[in-house]
């Protein structure tokens, strides 16, 4: 073979690898999958391993103990199934844009032992390439997850009352909270917990706490939320209570009439407006 042949044929075999590029060994599915178990078996670290670098920012290794010791004692998993991939050529995460992004939807099988009911959930996860391999671009829906998770562990907790069971339930929710820390419906889960400690001689702040938190509930409400309205009405109402149990009925009145103005259909801030009336006769 003669010199031009020769550099022909490697200038052809490098437009080949230029263009194929080194695909990643494993799939985006096969990612997935090794994720999902390395989870399930406790192998955390392997899990962590296959995080995106900007999601490790966000989300420790304690982070992603956490989330399953939650999820674990919330719900248990049935089966499995992933779905086909699809190619997104442009997919926004946390606020930065991300390039051919792969996404897949997991189908879960799962028994809910908050509900006592089986169930069926589907979460979307989205890959980008680092270094030649899949990784998983996890903290918009890992902040949200465990969100929900914690909620339902904490109703879990509170089907037993007494301080102990209080106090788990402010680390589940202080826990989530720094995950998420704009979550309204966490602060408002936080803010009936602190609620609990009323009364109790260690606890002298749980009142402020409560309307801290109540406060914090009401400013990360989604106002493009379908249910906005309804959600702003029953945090008014909370945040009345709170005050009606503590004898400042003025500015309790204030937040009940406020609970009514975003749904005038809310039954428990005109009992509560009547129960004021009474008392103040």
């Amino acid at each position: 073979m003669n010199i031009t042949k020769r550099m022909t044929l490697l200038l052809t075999l490098l437009i080949v690898i230029l263009i194929t590029g080194c695909s990643p060994k494993e799939s985006a599915s096969e990612v997935a999958k090794k994720y999902i178990d390395k989870m399930n078996s406790g192998d955390y670290e392997t899990a962590y391993s296959l995080l995106s670098k900007d999601s490790k920012k966000k989300i420790s290794l304690e982070n992603l103990e956490d989330f399953q010791n939650i999820l674990v004692s919330t719900k248990r998993i049935i089966s499995y199934k992933i779905g086909k991939e699809k190619i997104i050529k442009k997919y926004k995460h946390d606020g930065k844009e991300y390039k051919n992004v792969v996404k897949l939807e997991e189908t879960f099988n799962i028994k809910n032992l908050l509900y006592k009911k089986d169930d069926s959930l589907k979460v979307n996860r989205y890959f980008v390439v680092e270094n030649n391999k899949y990784k998983l671009l996890l903290y918009e829906s890992f902040k949200k997850e465990f969100g929900i998770n914690s909620m339902d562990l904490a109703q879990l907790k509170l089907n037993d009352f007494g301080l102990k069971y209080f106090k788990e339930v402010d680390l589940i929710l202080k826990k989530a909270i720094a995950i998420n820390p704009t979550d309204s419906t966490l602060y408002y889960a936080q803010a009936c917990n602190y609620m609990n400690f009323d009364g109790f001689p260690d606890y002298p702040d749980a009142t402020y706490n409560a309307l801290d938190s109540i406060n914090k509930s009401l400013k990360y409400l989604d106002k493009n939320d379908s249910d906005y309205k309804k959600n702003a009405s029953n945090i008014y109402n909370l945040k009345g209570v709170i005050l009606m149990f503590h004898k400042r009925f003025d500015e309790a009145q204030q937040d009940l009439n406020k609970s009514l103005y975003f749904n005038k259909d809310n039954e428990d801030p005109k009992s509560n407006l009547n129960t004021i009336k009474k008392h103040l006769k």
